[in-house]
């Protein structure tokens, strides 16, 4: 090591130097560290506060649907019969059409 100091450089400067860059260092890494925290509490309040927007607006949707089926309940059964019927047919032709493979 000696061999690769700069003329007028001892080794008790270098590792002064050397202390003051782990220092710069340690400082850099817990600055980066808790930048770190901070957006991530953030991005967490923000995750928590859509999800709790998306309970609010699928509770509101399913409350507005359960009052239009009780207002006409006939209408919603012939909406669930023709769902079923749709989806039944489109369910026997897959059906038929993999046994004929």
């Amino acid at each position: 090591m000696a061999d690769n100091m700069p003329p007028g450089v001892n080794g008790e400067q270098l590792r002064g130097e050397a202390q003051k860059v782990r220092d710069h260092l340690k400082a850099a890494g817990t600055a980066a560290a808790d930048a770190i925290r901070e957006n991530a509490g953030a991005a967490a309040q923000a995750a928590r506060e859509r999800a709790r927007g998306a309970g609010d607006w699928a509770r509101s949707r399913f409350q507005d649907l359960q009052g239009r089926v009780e207002e006409r309940p006939h209408t919603a059964a012939l909406w669930a019969l023709g769902i079923g019927v749709v989806a039944g047919i489109l369910l026997s032709s897959l059906f038929r059409g993999s046994r004929e493979d």
